[in-house]
């Protein structure tokens, strides 16, 4: 068994195998396949199915490729779009976890997002990002 993993080591030497793009068409893959188990119309079946071929097609030539600086710049453009999306999924989250006991506020200087106990009356805030200090009705 030990001679088997040396195989796929020596085999993935030099290629670029798996980042955060790859992980994002692996979840992708698995979300369309689930979609697809209730789809009952034959050929929306089969184009279904075309489209998760094609997306794992693509993360098996992108985890196999050896160039790797073009598959570094993809993850990075993909990292643009996915990190703020993926910050606020996080803040929407926290917010909805939070609701009982914690509001959140933006800074009116810079607009971060600030969380304050959630008791009625006038709050006076400082952002610990700008330092600006405010007051905050709740």
């Amino acid at each position: 068994m030990n001679g088997f993993f040396q195989k796929i080591f020596a085999f993935m030497q030099g290629r670029y195998g798996m980042d955060t793009l790859n992980g994002f068409l692996i979840a992708a893959s698995l979300v369309i396949w689930i979609a697809n188990i209730f789809v009952f119309n034959r050929i929306a079946h089969l184009i279904i199915l075309l489209i998760q071929l094609a997306i794992l097609g693509w993360l098996v030539f992108r985890a196999l490729s050896m160039n790797i600086t073009k598959r570094s710049a993809e993850n990075r453009a993909f990292l643009k779009v996915f990190n703020p999306v993926k910050s606020w999924v996080q803040l929407t989250f926290r917010k909805i976890r939070d609701r009982k006991d914690y509001r959140y506020i933006k800074c009116p200087l810079c607009k971060a997002q600030l969380r304050v106990k959630n008791v009625k009356g006038k709050h006076h805030v400082r952002c610990p990002k700008c330092h600006s200090e405010f007051e905050k009705k709740i």
